[in-house]
């Protein structure tokens, strides 16, 4: 339209009315701001031809122009809703979460308290049961089309959590097939699964048999339990965090790494508790002039300080 507008606004005035000083660069000049609606006045038709021209220009231009915001509002709106309703892809998410129980939403809150609420993604057959401020996919989990909506050739960490054991079993295999990098988490109730899960691939699994472990604690030992309910969760006074022995700590002890990090944070107090090995060995309270070797692990209680 600007184009047609500069060559009905040049025949009308170079050709009809016989103008020299309107070229056609000029009418593309005053066919651009003539459709702005703009109109400085520095090039004006004659009258006749020239103010029909001008008329069909201005309202061509706020046709344009209404035309084009309305296509990118309808575009962003749409994809708000899309958003909104779990029906647009997820992208660059690193950590998926994919699920329908109880597990999932208390699995994005922990992971939400320690800093990583950018990087979720949840996948769920159904609308969730609350507002979510992570992006979301509804749809069948065990379709290859919705995972890989969701990103999951992609995602770093998946993190299954399943009412049925049978559909994180084959999860864990449909996953594996399109991504083969992912380091896959499982949460499951029986251990027969727990044991055909990790040889499809998934690097933990943890089984809900632990619960019962857990809650009979209460009976003999309630403090333990107070306690280590508090410190796996970022939520409390107190918790586990693991600290990976690099160059900048290699060579020094427990002893100096604790005092190391308690000056540096002035809000906590840190306790080492375990070393654990490459290859998953692992050492209880270790001395305090133990000396932690490079690729080592330090499991590290982190409490406030009163």
């Amino acid at each position: 339209m600007w184009i047609v507008n500069a060559l009905l606004f040049y025949y009308s005035e170079h050709i009809v009315a016989g103008r020299e000083d309107v070229d056609i660069y000029t009418a593309l000049y005053w066919s651009l701001i003539t459709m702005a609606t703009i109109g400085y006045g520095d090039v004006t038709p004659i009258r006749g031809l020239g103010w029909i021209v001008a008329g069909f220009a201005a309202i061509m231009g706020i046709i344009a122009y209404t035309l084009t915001i309305s296509v990118i509002a309808d575009w962003f709106l749409s994809l708000s809703i899309r958003r909104s309703l779990g029906m647009a892809p997820l992208k660059n998410k690193e950590i998926l979460v994919i699920g329908d129980t109880d597990t999932c939403y208390e699995l994005i809150d922990e992971l939400r308290l320690n800093n990583y609420l950018e990087n979720i993604g949840f996948v769920t057959p159904q609308q969730p049961r609350k507002a979510l401020d992570i992006d979301y996919v509804v749809g069948d989990p065990g379709s290859e089309d919705v995972l890989r909506k969701a990103g999951v050739e992609k995602a770093k960490h998946i993190f299954l959590c399943l009412s049925d054991d049978s559909k994180a079993l084959y999860l864990t295999l449909l996953i594996r097939s399109i991504n083969k990098e992912a380091e896959i988490h499982a949460v499951v109730k029986h251990a027969k699964t727990e044991q055909l899960l990790r040889e499809a691939g998934a690097k933990h699994v943890v089984s809900t048999r632990i619960l019962g472990r857990t809650i009979a604690s209460a009976l003999f030992e309630p403090g333990v339990l107070t306690i280590l309910t508090d410190i796996i969760s970022a939520r409390g006074k107190g918790d586990l965090v693991e600290i990976k022995i690099t160059e900048k700590h290699h060579g020094k002890t427990i002893r100096e790494i604790e005092e190391e990090l308690n000056q540096k944070d002035k809000k906590h107090n840190y306790k080492i508790i375990a070393i654990i090995k490459p290859d998953k060995t692992y050492t209880i309270t270790p001395s305090p002039e133990t000396k932690p070797e490079k690729q080592d692990t330090i499991i590290v209680i982190k409490g406030q300080k009163t």
